[in-house]
């Protein structure tokens, strides 16, 4: 995406100063116009050339219980206002695309501020405020003439490579990407400790060992070498020439329309050496349940404990998470152990989990359901075996029994913050993410991101748990079968995976679900499944779900590819984010043909039901599409921020955003400060129905693995980590709200 032309461009073309800034209260000489309340902090920004419009000015303190800063945009005349703001001291400066951060000066509530910007004195600085993608884009992976993959003896490119774009989608979100970004100020340049080491390509090898990630990072580069280098050249490369002074060739568009009526607040809560998957603030069917209460995270790999935000006294702090059986459950620690001294942690064995909790939901009574381990893989409840008076069980057995830690062998963990109780329930199945279904059980579905023998749907009557706690009775799952016979209905004695198909059966797919979602229209389950090219399933959980599910497969066409997290809308549309660097959807009701029948399983079907919105930002060289690898999408049902009922929402994962799609474009929901904000899945939650646009807001955590990664606090570059470890970022809270104009207080 091209910078659009403005005052400011025009400054940073022709290399061109702007005064340094300076912060007057309103006199009676110089009025300001522009109407604040008693808790805002209001004002306008100019430069040298005039009003500065579509910057964020951001109002930060270190006064309160968690780190707190407000950023918004200024309107065409370059009028702020900051509203509702905390009793505290503040440091106010102005950030923006063909800017440099202004000096930070003080500011207090109730107050006016004339605000001097500084614009860039060339385009190399002004880049330095740039997302990680536009960093990221001037990468160079191999060009489409290297595929498919002859191997080692052949062009280079490991066999199972058939296209660039199963290469992308590895260098992107399923592989490479799906942990930090990608480009930021981090990523892009290298920590001096690794100077010594001679030589770019070998302080990358040295790198990627590094931390607790180092198993994870290696193991996804050994399958991008070739014998020129693969990957870890490429990335050498990349480096080298940003080193030199390279910079992106494009710049991103200054906010404009919608997008200058956002108003978001950062926070965070944990500590710089731990991470968080996501979080959760209400249910997701009733959002106005847990209002005003306090966000819940889930730190998958890294801790035991539980982060709690309080948003009305922003007051965090962590809550012990237990596991039923401590004896014996392994830790994540036994999984990333940690190879090679890390820049920012050293040897510190940081990641240290016998809960792994993963994603979070919320019920109707505000009990928190977690995705988390409880008690040893191997140790399976004797109710999952053929032996089962369980329907599902004599049906489809589970009796997997993995050593050591595993990374999906989760159950379920709920706590009760009226009680500050925990419960478990031992499902016989894998748990990954989880949603509720809109039916009179309160039925929790389940994914397992588990390929092969293991790839089943689990769900968890609640209502039947908590009138009984009997947590054998209350679960159930199904194996994954379409109906390739095209009877209509489901057959047992159905064709496996990978052997010889009998045309009078139906078949198993071995498509493990990641993301999962209810659909509203029709109570039918959707989720999402990884291997490439990227598949949705649905599933028909009929009259007796263990025996009557029937499950249907769309494998994403071209120029899709690549998926991760999805959900689906009122209307039963599903959505997805892709590496392809598109939004996609899917609407079964525009199926033409059967869906059923012969060939059903290869996930050929219905490929009118698909449509696709490209994301913004620049491509990877030899690309078209941007260099996007959003992680999740979350569609607002409820239209809680106010851009419209059923709005699909992705992560920006390298983009320091949100994608929201209306009305066929994309609005940017940008986090401007601190760079390095890297979502995973996001919440909405209105606080009160009759208070406005004051008492709703999305919410989001970061989900990156390197916290660290973030920009600190009075960070000594643009975008760097802090200096020190008091300067050091934690993971983030971030809040999206939406004010009918620029300057509503």
């Amino acid at each position: 995406m091209g910078l659009r032309i403005g005052p400011t461009v025009a400054l940073v073309l022709t290399l061109a100063f702007a005064r340094p800034l300076v912060a007057l209260a309103e006199d009676a000489g110089q009025p300001l116009s522009v109407d604040i309340g008693v808790h805002d902090i209001g004002g306008a920004v100019r430069s040298a050339n005039g009003p500065e419009g579509g910057v964020w000015v951001i109002a930060e303190t270190r006064d309160l219980g968690t780190r707190f800063a407000k950023m918004v945009v200024t309107d065409d005349a370059g009028r702020f206002v900051i509203p509702d703001l905390p009793a505290a001291r503040y440091q106010v400066w102005v950030r923006g695309y063909g800017l440099v951060d202004s000096p930070k000066v003080s500011g207090e509530r109730g107050q006016r501020l004339k605000l001097d910007a500084v614009t860039a004195p060339d385009r190399a600085a002004a880049a330095q405020y740039y997302p990680a993608i536009y960093w990221f884009s001037l990468f160079k992976p191999p060009g489409a003439d290297k595929f498919p993959g002859t191997g080692p003896n052949g062009n280079g490119i490991p066999r199972e490579f058939k296209t660039r774009d199963q290469w992308l989608d590895v260098i992107k979100t399923n592989g490479c990407g799906n942990c930090h970004q990608i480009g930021n100020y981090a990523t892009r340049t290298m920590p001096p400790v690794f100077d010594q080491l001679g030589s770019s390509v070998a302080a990358w090898a040295q790198r990627l060992q590094s931390g607790p990630g180092g198993t994870t990072m290696v193991r996804t580069m050994g399958r991008l070498l070739t014998p020129d280098g693969g990957h870890l050249a490429a990335l050498a490369d990349w480096t080298d020439r940003i080193k030199a002074g390279e910079f992106p060739k494009t710049a991103p568009s200054r906010p404009i329309g919608i997008e200058r009526k956002l108003v978001v607040t950062v926070r965070d809560w944990l500590d710089p050496k731990h991470y968080l998957h996501d979080l959760t603030a209400t249910d997701k069917r009733q959002p106005t349940v847990n209002a005003n209460g306090p966000l819940y995270g889930a730190t998958e790999l890294s801790s035991n404990t539980m982060p709690v935000l309080d948003p009305v006294r922003n007051h965090k702090r962590v809550v012990d998470v237990p596991v039923r059986e401590p004896e014996g459950t392994p830790s994540s620690a036994l999984a990333n152990p940690v190879f090679a001294s890390s820049p920012y942690l050293g040897r510190e064995q940081v990641w240290d989990s016998q809960v792994n909790a993963h994603s979070p939901a919320m019920d109707r009574d505000g009990r928190i359901y977690f995705t988390a381990q409880m008690r040893p893989p191997a140790e399976i409840p004797t109710y999952c075996g053929k032996d089962s008076p369980l329907r599902s069980a004599q049906l489809y057995p589970l009796t997997a029994r993995p050593e050591g830690f595993n990374q999906n062998s989760r159950q379920v963990t709920v706590y009760d913050p009226r009680t500050g109780k925990f419960t478990f329930i031992d499902t016989c199945f894998g748990t990954q993410h989880l949603n509720f279904a809109e039916d009179e059980a309160n039925t929790l579905w389940f994914s397992n991101n588990t390929q092969g023998k293991s790839a089943v749907v689990g769900w968890v009557n609640t209502k039947r748990f908590w009138s009984d706690g009997d947590a054998a009775a209350a679960q159930g799952w199904t194996a994954l079968v379409i109906d390739t016979n095209g009877n209509g209905r489901r057959d047992e004695g159905y064709n496996e995976p990978g052997q010889p198909v009998d045309p009078n059966k139906d078949t198993r797919i071995p498509l493990g679900l990641y993301g999962i979602s209810a659909s509203p229209l029709d109570g039918s389950i959707w989720g999402s499944s990884l291997p490439h090219p990227g598949y949705i399933v649905r599933i028909d959980p009929g009259s007796d779900p263990p025996g009557t599910a029937l499950s249907e497969v769309y494998k994403v066409p071209l120029p899709g590819y690549g998926i991760r997290g999805m959900d689906v809308d009122r209307n039963g549309v599903v959505w997805v984010p892709l590496d392809s660097g598109h939004i996609g959807s899917f609407d079964r009701r525009k199926c033409k043909g059967p869906l059923n029948g012969a060939g059903a399983e290869k996930g050929d079907k219905c490929p009118e039901g698909w449509s696709f919105y490209p994301l913004p930002g620049p491509p990877l060289q030899g690309d078209t599409t941007a260099a996007e690898n959003p992680y999740y999408l979350w569609v607002d049902q409820h239209d809680i921020l106010g851009l419209g009922v059923n709005t699909p929402i992705a992560t920006g994962n390298q983009s320091d955003s949100l994608h929201a799609l209306v009305n066929g474009r994309i609005i940017e929901l940008r986090v401007p400060y601190p760079m390095g904000f890297f979502a995973k899945q996001l919440d909405g939650r209105i606080d009160d129905p009759t208070a406005g646009w004051k008492a709703r807001g999305l919410w989001a955590t970061s989900g990156n693995r390197t916290p660290v990664h973030i920009e600190g606090i009075d960070a000594p570059h643009p975008g760097a980590p802090g200096a020190t470890e008091a300067t050091r970022s934690s993971p983030l809270v971030v809040q999206f709200q939406l004010r009918p104009d620029p300057l509503a207080h």
